[in-house]
């Protein structure tokens, strides 16, 4: 059964946010890399500069929450000792190797993920600022490895995004569904209306 303090309404808000931005985020990364003929440039870069923004500004948000906010849950998404324990049994686990290790409210696995994300769409955003502004930029791209390196650890990056989303949709339908329906329903299968 889900209890609904695990998913307080501003983390849920904040999830919903970044479900929004990193669809948009992909798709006008990928048109940018890969342009077709006709094409509104202009406005697909636009869309990617003005949701980056909105993605920082919702992790800046997600961080005070985590750590100040009425709901902080910051002690359940760092890494403890039997996280580090568990992290081999519950990869074992996700392999069908193994049996499901005991873990608080998040995995071990899981808190990896939830702590690279911020990392990677910082590395991400000043990547994304070097691609834009390459003259302006050239001596820290040049520090990088080149305009070329820059060019493709941010592609890299956006890999490395959509393997995290498509290894948590996965589990979450797989092995939390009730989660789901309260993430985004904020109700469970068994209340009315669902």
């Amino acid at each position: 059964m889900v209890n609904p303090l695990d998913h307080p309404l501003a983390q849920r808000i904040s999830h919903w946010i970044n479900l929004i931005n990193f669809i948009v985020l992909i798709f006008t990364g990928w048109f940018i890399h890969s342009p077709h003929p006709g094409m509104p440039m202009n406005l697909i870069r636009n869309l990617h500069f003005l949701f980056m923004y909105f993605l920082l500004i919702n992790g800046v948000v997600r961080f005070y929450i985590s750590f100040f906010g009425k709901n902080k849950d910051y002690d359940s998404i760092l890494l403890n000792m039997q996280d580090v324990k568990n992290i081999w049994p519950q990869t074992k686990y996700y392999l069908f190797l193994g049996k499901h290790p005991e873990t608080g409210k998040y995995n071990p696995l899981q808190k990896i993920a939830y702590i690279a994300l911020p990392i990677l769409a910082v590395i991400q955003a000043f990547t994304g600022f070097i691609l834009y502004k390459p003259v302006q930029l050239a001596g820290v791209a040049d520090l990088v490895g080149g305009l070329t390196a820059v060019r493709g650890l941010h592609y890299l990056i956006m890999w490395l995004f959509i393997a995290i989303i498509a290894i948590h949709v996965y589990l979450v339908f797989t092995a939390a569904y009730e989660q789901f329906l309260f993430m985004f329903f904020g109700k469970m299968r068994n209340e009315k209306g669902i």
